[in-house]
């Protein structure tokens, strides 16, 4: 892959998460500048950083009975779609259950990719909408690929609350999570609410103001 080269991203270490590689990988187009390079280093950084967060909360002391902050923030809005397409099976249907897959999702997509495996993450180029990242077409071994366009990332648009966030909308495609991008549905209320630090919807703030920046 000569038009692309070898990035690393450490991996934390989470409470009570075992059996992780000490970094995730990625061959990133050479077209990318090095500012918007490391833009997207820290875009998946803290990505990470939000993961482990969350399992950090839910372990509790010990106990990993908690509730993570994510998901008590989603909880009064995500009603929709909580389910990932590999759940056939009966699902509880709650945002905090589903809050609790996807991180658990998320963990094994880091083994996948960190112990090699899962084929090479691919990051290139796209020239409209900001990040993305088509649904996995397998529950494992799923690639941690992504499209990014490299004038959302110039943009002041894109704060850095809002590139996690896209980016870990792009990850819950990986994931199995289908869209629609709309209000109420599981897929946009998670990442919004990182986008929003896990603070409330202002009622004077519209959802399509975050959500334009999903692909």
């Amino acid at each position: 892959m000569k038009d692309y080269h070898e990035i690393k991203i450490s991996v934390p270490k989470p409470v009570g998460i075992s059996c992780l590689p000490d970094y995730i990988y990625f061959q990133i187009s050479n077209k990318f500048t090095d500012k918007q390079e490391q833009r997207i280093k820290d875009g998946i950084t803290s990505v990470l950083a939000v993961w482990k967060k969350h399992h950090d909360e839910k372990w509790n002391g010990g106990t990993n009975t908690g509730t993570s902050k994510l998901a008590l923030c989603i909880k009064p809005y995500a009603t929709k779609n909580l389910k990932s397409k590999w759940n056939k099976s009966s699902f509880p249907n709650n945002s905090i259950a589903a809050t609790n897959l996807v991180m658990n999702r998320f963990t094994q997509l880091i083994r996948d990719n960190g112990f090699g495996k899962s084929p090479p993450a691919i990051i290139d180029l796209r020239s409209s909408t900001t990040i993305y990242a088509p649904v996995g077409k397998t529950k494992r071994r799923v690639p941690l690929s992504l499209q990014i366009n490299p004038k959302q990332l110039d943009s002041a648009a894109l704060t850095d609350l809002n590139l996690t966030g896209s980016i870990f909308h792009a990850w819950l495609h990986r994931a199995g999570w289908r869209d629609p991008k709309t209000t109420s549905y599981f897929i946009s209320e998670c990442p919004m609410c990182i986008m929003r630090n896990l603070k409330p919807k202002n009622p004077d703030v519209r959802d399509s103001s975050y959500y334009k920046f999903f692909d």
